[in-house]
């Protein structure tokens, strides 16, 4: 046999040769040739004849690759936007980044998840297609010790949230949910919307437990404190917008602030974080320049209003609510009986 004249061809799938042809008696001793003097490898041959590949029947997969594609760079802009919106809040440089976009089944997430922990259970439109947004209580105490102003950093005791800690921490889920809304956007306008709270995962069951699910995992550093933001995205959830998550259709569709709902969703992110000072105006009086002269500790003045009236609520000296004065445990408070400020039109 000839140098290189009779060296067997390895064909491999997608080659030009069939790999159902049959091998002519030459071919064959030029196969067996090849094998004894190294030029061909066993693995070569025993690779060609597998033509399968493993899969999984209890985790199917339900999010094509450039499903996966689009929405990393969906959550890159809601983290961009939620970073910036902590930033004004907590008057703190805060970093945040998307770690990792994989698909699982809702048992898996929920197994993953420390017990207890921050779970708020929320909704994709009226309510009907559920999320969920899981925060590691370490990064938790550290956002209401900032928000307290404290220096947000320290060791934490493990426990469930108080009263108190669990609406300052509904306020940050709430910015957030603005942010993502925001984002998505981008793709079909959407609305997130907080329905509760739960610390104990066994108890946040929105899908059945092998519903596939997207876990969108973002890290937050806030200078001396950092930890993550799990976003879990229903199969379910997601169903009806799939087919408009692909990279080239979102690459080529306009940036929000060229439409007007777009705008109007980024106006009320970078807006929802600042604060307006409110004023509880309990009443009015004259008085003569002679009276404040002779006026000591412990005299009464009388006000324009009765015990049982509503005071007035101004927000930049302009009436934005009634409301009934009181106490709410060791300070004072109002309750709003009215609202004046006209709502925006949808």
């Amino acid at each position: 046999m000839g140098k290189g004249e009779g060296k067997p061809q390895i064909v491999k799938r997608g080659g030009g040769r069939e790999l159902s042809e049959v091998l002519s008696q030459k071919e064959i001793d030029a196969l067996l040739e090849g094998l004894r003097s190294g030029e061909v490898r066993e693995e070569e041959l025993l690779g060609k004849e597998r033509s399968f590949r493993v899969y999984d029947f209890r985790r199917p997969t339900k999010f094509s690759k450039d499903n996966l594609r689009t929405i990393h760079l969906l959550h890159e802009t809601f983290a961009r936007q939620f970073a910036n919106m902590l930033t004004g809040y907590l008057r703190l440089t805060v970093r945040a980044a998307v770690e990792s976009v994989e698909q699982l089944t809702f048992d898996e997430f929920i197994r993953s998840l420390s017990s207890p922990t921050y779970i708020a259970v929320c909704t994709l439109g009226s309510g009907e297609k559920p999320m969920l947004v899981e925060v590691g209580l370490a990064l938790v105490f550290s956002l209401v010790d900032r928000m307290l102003g404290g220096p947000g950093a320290g060791n934490y005791e493990e426990r469930e949230l108080t009263e108190i800690e669990t609406a300052m921490m509904e306020e940050v889920v709430t910015q957030l949910l603005v942010a993502l809304s925001a984002a998505w956007s981008m793709v079909r306008e959407v609305n997130f919307r907080f329905e509760r709270v739960e610390f104990r995962p066994q108890f946040a069951q929105v899908v059945f437990p092998n519903e596939i699910v997207l876990n969108v995992c973002v890290g937050l550093n806030m200078g001396a404190a950092e930890g993550f933001i799990n976003l879990c995205l229903p199969y379910a959830t997601l169903e009806d917008i799939l087919s408009e998550l692909n990279a080239e259709k979102w690459l080529s569709t306009r940036p929000p602030e060229s439409r007007p709902m777009g705008r109007e969703m980024l106006f009320r992110t970078e807006l929802s974080s600042a604060r307006v000072e409110l004023v509880a105006e309990l009443g009015r009086t004259r008085l003569r320049v002679s009276d404040l002269r002779q006026l000591q500790v412990g005299q009464v003045i009388r006000l324009n209003r009765r015990i049982s009236d509503t005071i007035s609520v101004k927000l930049q000296d302009r009436p934005a609510f009634a409301a009934v004065p009181g106490t709410a445990g060791r300070r004072m408070a109002v309750q709003v009986t009215e609202i004046f400020l006209e709502e925006a039109p949808d």
